[in-house]
């Protein structure tokens, strides 16, 4: 069976009637600059330490392992979404009731809602934030919470 021309001319834009994305082809990997999250994940051992696994526009994708009770914190001028990829992540809420999340369920917390997320042991996120964000957003790290580390995000292999 013959493809259409449409689906030819496409293919050929593309270059993959040259093999480009075809492993083994003369062309490149389409998974070529890919992120495994697993590697990614197994490239580090700090909680609360996000990892900067992506960039979408001008927001940077996260991951980060986490563990024990976070600092409240808020972020006035964005919002913060979470997906929990293992484990289980509970967001207490200023004035709401928490928000638990396990495997393969989100939620965005709006900006300016003070918030603290508290994970059980092995619990690994992502998380979409502005590029330029500190994940500690306007909390105070003295005190209890000096043991915050308040990043940006640190780039995967560092």
């Amino acid at each position: 069976m013959e493809k259409s021309s449409a689906v030819d001319e496409v293919e050929r834009s593309s270059g993959a009637a040259e093999g480009a994305g075809e492993p083994g082809v003369g062309g490149p990997s389409r998974a070529a600059g890919a992120t495994d999250l697993a590697t990614a994940f197994g490239s580090f051992e700090e909680t609360w330490s996000p990892r900067i696994a992506g960039v979408v526009n001008d927001y940077d994708v996260k991951i980060a392992k986490v563990e024990g009770a976070y600092v409240w914190h808020a972020h006035p001028d964005t919002d913060e979404f979470f997906l929990v990829l293992a484990g289980e992540l509970t967001l207490e809420l200023a004035d709401r009731a928490p928000v638990v999340l396990g495997p393969q369920q989100m939620f965005t917390v709006e900006r300016g809602l003070r918030h603290r997320p508290v994970a059980a042991p092995g619990t690994r996120i992502l998380m979409f934030e502005r590029q330029g964000t500190v994940n500690s957003g306007d909390a105070e790290l003295t005190g209890d919470a000096a043991w915050v580390r308040a990043s940006q995000g640190v780039p995967l292999g560092e």
